[in-house]
């Protein structure tokens, strides 16, 4: 159940999507909805709940889900707090602004609560820098997951197939395709440290550069 709770809505729609065209509030709500109820029916159809992904259940509740942020964004704001939109949206479009006009990079610093601004040459002559230091790592020309992940499935398939392994080993080694994802490298600022060791190799999702 608790786990049920943190997955919940937070039932605090952003100020600025208040102010926002209806089309783009729309897009806003079919996405937080969709990535809602796949937190819970990933929970559900687990033991000890083992519920089918085909159960009605999982429909009637995907239709409430949805009514349910369609109603929290279709709340007027009071006067107040649509000023208070209005002047948000106008700062980030500023910032917005500088950054593309002094070709500037904005990344979330690591193990802080502060933001890192910084020249996108700067950042990516650190990058190059670094690959020349190490030699570990290399750029691919495709991205061979699903080749690696279909191997990996087939090879469990077959050690199954031969009894070579147990039922809850095969469940357990059994790569899920919408979790899983290469190891890669990604660059985040360290401010807490010297600028040289701003670099960083964790498997996560954050993309090389965001210039916004």
């Amino acid at each position: 159940m608790k786990n049920f709770v943190f997955s919940g809505p937070s039932c605090i729609r952003s100020n600025q999507s208040a102010i926002r065209p209806r089309k783009q509030q729309q897009i806003e709500i079919n996405r937080d909805s969709k990535k809602m109820f796949g937190k819970i029916q990933s929970h559900l159809i687990k033991t000890p709940y083992a519920i089918p992904m085909n159960s009605i259940i999982f429909k009637q509740y995907s239709d409430c889900l949805l009514n349910h942020y369609k109603q929290c964004y279709s709340t007027p704001l009071s006067y107040k707090d649509h000023i208070q939109a209005q002047e948000q949206a106008n700062i980030a479009r500023s910032i917005l602004k500088k950054i593309r006009q002094h070709k500037l990079i904005l990344r979330e610093t690591d193990k802080s609560n502060h933001f890192y601004v910084g020249s996108i040459n700067e950042f990516k002559n650190k990058v190059q820098k670094y690959f020349n230091d190490t030699k570990a790592f290399i750029e691919l020309s495709s991205n061979p997951f699903n080749e690696i992940l279909d191997k990996v499935i087939q090879l469990l398939n077959h050690l199954r197939s031969k009894e070579l392994i147990l039922q809850w080993q095969y469940n357990k080694m059994l790569p899920n395709r919408t979790k899983s994802e290469l190891a890669h490298l990604y660059f985040k600022p360290k401010t807490h440290k010297v600028w040289l060791n701003i670099l960083e190799e964790k498997t996560t999702k954050i993309y090389f550069f965001s210039t916004i």
